[in-house]
């Protein structure tokens, strides 16, 4: 998938200043928000070494980014949501950010809800586990921040427009 212009975390800044440091350099993400912020992206943008890079998983402790391709291969990620923190900030050892993820497979778009449970070790956030839900069929624009022309780009930071995105069926 090619480089969005502006970064699918939905801070609105430019990829490259947001997100993109972080993908470059992974470990370096300063809270545990800004880390799921930058795996988000990365999920967004088909970078699965970075997910698998920074996750530190106890059920599975050997997962590489092929096999979490392997599993999103057919989810196009639309536009991430925090809906609150706790703790995570740069003098903290553990974090827990909840989250609404939008995503499209196929025809159908759904919302991935999550409290992603975060570790500091060594200096570095990692994802350690989270408690999530799935609902699919949702509605896809339902806020004043999602109301976009078909000529604006694309929420999902493809650099597209969205009429050419996420807006085709």
């Amino acid at each position: 998938m090619p480089i969005p212009v502006i970064c699918p975390c939905g801070t609105g800044s430019p990829y490259e200043m947001c997100c993109g440091m972080y993908h470059n350099n992974p470990g370096t993400a300063p809270t545990a928000e800004t880390l799921m912020r930058s795996r988000y992206s990365a999920f967004a943008i088909g970078d699965f070494n970075y997910i698998a890079a920074t996750q530190k998983l106890k059920d599975e402790p050997n997962q590489n980014g092929e096999d979490i391709q392997e599993s999103n291969e057919h989810t196009k990620w639309i536009k991430l949501e925090i809906n609150a923190t706790e703790d995570g900030l740069e003098k903290d050892k553990t974090g827990v950010v909840a989250f609404s993820a939008h995503f499209k497979e196929g025809k159908h778009i759904g919302r991935l809800s999550e409290r992603s449970i975060f570790k500091k070790e060594k200096g570095k956030w990692f994802y350690i586990s989270g408690e999530h839900d799935i609902q699919k069929n949702t509605t896809l624009i339902n806020s004043e921040a999602m109301k976009i022309g078909r000529n604006d780009p694309c929420l999902c930071g493809s650099g597209k427009k969205f009429k050419k995105c996420c807006a085709v069926a």
